[in-house]
């Protein structure tokens, strides 16, 4: 026994001095990287980049340290990153390359993830095309979520969210940074990044569905969150965004003086070399905007004059054909066509950018005379605008997920404002140079737009009223009779593909209480409050109705057993995860599950509904706050 003890204790001296030994190693490993990061943070683009020529992994390679692939691959994240500041994209990205390559094999997923973020942040600004650089993100979300990195799956979702930018999925985006921002200490000093991303994220996807005053709120948060950290880089690009918001609402004042700020930034922060150019791109745009079309042409033209201090070719390519509508637009059509012609030759402008090409083709067309390709090519355009602004209007999913609830004839006024204003540029220099179907054009596009608005309004009210007739006065989704009535019909069609279909049943527990401890109201809101957190749960295909008082109706199509559990687990915890704020009131909501799945092709929804039910029962019965399967409908 003495013998045994003795030896126990040697074994653990030794345990633990070979452990202390290896948190050694890695912390003296960590060290330079470190103290490195933290120097390249506190520097300009440039010195940072300068900084990083001189670090040696070699000055590091000892004999208590050796240097790893982690550790080269480390490097060039860190070169990928210092060279985007200084938008040596070329660079960047060829750094960031090697980095995934040599990260991909290390069992560290972390760095592999930033490596994905970074390269997707560099071809962003290479390319402006989400086609190019989304699929970066998607690579580092999914590892993200397999990791237990609060900050890096917050910062993977919120990066995500920016390549759902079209009406038809932009409803996903809000999602990610619903999730998100979940995952952020909202009070966290450390954590103005972070939302200042999420702002940023929000911004640009109320953008993308025409709501460009949430938009420039947004925006605005952004800029406010990076000016608490003094971030000058994303702060002056918070006021781009600002600036093409205010051009959208045609609020000139708020342009201007966002501007401005650009213009002091650009004197204040000299290191950052291209705010020069667009700031003076942004104040041409503006003046463009405004008919000031010789202030336009000399600010694009000092623009362009500055434009081998950024990389951003989007952006150079951009001022060319600003100004060659500037030119138009004061009656020089030859230098318009030069500048358009420019233009045209950057074969890397994005393809979904195609109103922009075709303002250009109009452009060539008219200088050569071909006022008939002219005409069409505008009024391609204008096909373009209509089918987008048809999109945000068509798309339900875009009020409930973004929660707008403005009148239907503002919305609609808001959309006309933004058409009409991409189009009168191009349209009135055409009529102007050659008289070309003079007043009969006019009163053509006057009628058609008159016409238009007549039609969106029918179909909008149409669609309203059938809405109205369908929809939970209270929360907003299905009533009981539209739940039943698609329900059923979405089993037939289940049925008729052989495939699987789940049904869900929860309703609030212990809600009687909470009326009469807090009153009807709070009540109601605590029903709207846990429909709306239901639905972001749930998939686009899916289906949500409320059915009784607190009690709620999920049909989940294509959905088998196995999933239903893991899908009434998650809707269960996100409803109980975070307390609900009513006012002054704070309530800890939790709902009761009964889950029932088709197993017959003779099945009908309500039989579902009653099997689903008993289900329910058990789950109140047994303790509320859970889940309960019903093994057998058929």
């Amino acid at each position: 026994m003495y013998i045994a003890k003795k030896w126990l204790k040697i074994i653990t001296l030794f345990t633990v001095a070979s452990f202390a030994s290896v948190m050694s190693l890695q912390v003296h490993a960590a060290a330079p990287f470190l103290k490195l990061e933290q120097q390249l943070s506190d520097s300009s683009p440039s010195d940072a980049l300068a900084l990083l020529n001189e670090f040696r992994l070699d000055t590091i390679n000892t004999a208590a340290y050796s240097t790893t692939a982690f550790d080269r691959a480390k490097l060039h994240f860190l070169y990928g990153k210092q060279y985007a500041r200084n938008r040596q994209l070329e660079q960047s990205i060829a750094n960031y390359d090697m980095a995934i390559v040599q990260s991909k094999p290390l069992k560290d997923s972390e760095l592999l993830i930033e490596s994905y973020l970074g390269r997707s942040f560099a071809l962003y600004l290479k390319t402006n095309d989400p086609e190019v650089y989304c699929s970066d993100r998607t690579k580092a979300l999914v590892l993200a979520r397999q990791q237990s990195n609060r900050e890096l799956l917050a910062k993977s979702l919120t990066q995500n969210a920016f390549c759902f930018n079209k009406v038809i999925n932009v409803h996903n985006g809000i999602a990610l940074l619903d999730e998100a921002m979940l995952l952020i200490d909202i009070e966290g000093k450390a954590n103005y990044n972070r939302k200042a991303m999420i702002f940023n994220a929000t911004g640009s996807l109320y953008r993308t569905v025409g709501l460009h005053k949430r938009g420039y709120v947004n925006f605005e948060k952004a800029y406010q969150n990076w000016s608490e950290i003094d971030n000058t880089q994303d702060m002056f690009n918070m006021l781009h965004n600002m600036i093409s918001e205010a051009v959208k609402l045609g609020d000139w004042d708020k342009a201007r003086d966002n501007i401005e700020q650009q213009f002091l930034l650009a004197v204040k922060a000299s290191e950052f070399n291209d705010f020069g150019f667009f700031a003076h791109l942004n104040a041409g745009r503006v003046e463009l905007a405004t008919h000031n079309y010789a202030d336009a042409i000399e600010y694009l033209e000092q623009a362009i004059a500055l434009k081998d201090t950024t990389r951003e070719q989007y952006f150079i390519s951009s001022s060319y054909l600003f100004l060659a509508q500037a030119y138009l637009r004061s009656g020089d059509v030859e230098k318009a066509a030069v500048m358009a012609r420019i233009f045209k030759q950057d074969d890397t402008f994005p393809k979904n950018m195609s109103s922009m090409m075709l303002k250009a083709d109009a452009i060539i067309a008219l200088d050569q005379q071909q006022y008939l390709s002219a005409i069409n090519a505008l009024l391609e355009v204008i096909d373009k605008e209509r089918e987008k602004n048809k999109q945000i209007i068509d798309n339900e999913v875009i009020d409930s997920a973004l929660e707008h609830n403005s009148a239907l004839a503002e919305f609609e006024n808001q959309l006309l404002a933004n058409k009409l204003a991409i189009n009168e540029l191009s349209l009135a220099a055409v009529a102007d140079k050659e008289r070309i179907y003079d007043l009969r054009v006019s009163l053509f596009f006057l009628v058609a737009t008159v016409l238009l608005i007549a039609v969106l309004f029918l179909w909008q009210s149409r669609k309203a009223f059938k809405h109205s007739a369908q929809t939970d006065f209270l929360t907003g989704i299905a009533n009981r009779g539209h739940v039943f009535n698609l329900g059923q019909r979405m089993i037939d069609r289940t049925i008729k593909k052989q495939e699987p279909l789940a049904v869900i049943i929860f309703d609030i527990d212990n809600f009687k209480s909470i009326n009469d401890q807090y009153g009807h109201q709070v009540g109601d809101m605590a029903i709207k409050a846990v429909a709306k957190r239901g639905e972001r749960w749930l998939r686009e295909c899916d289906l949500i109705g409320r059915i009784g008082g607190e009690e709620f109706l999920i049909v989940l199509p294509g959905v088998t057993e196995a999933d239903a559990s893991l899908i009434s687990e998650r809707l269960r915890e996100g409803i109980a995860a975070q307390a609900f704020k009513f006012d002054d009131v704070v309530i800890e909501l939790t709902v009761s599950i009964g889950v029932s799945v088709l197993k017959s092709p003779q099945t009908r929804l309500t039989e579902l509904v009653n099997q689903a039910d008993k289900g329910l029962y058990k789950a109140k019965f047994s303790g509320k706050n859970r889940v309960y399967l019903i093994e057998e409908c058929a």
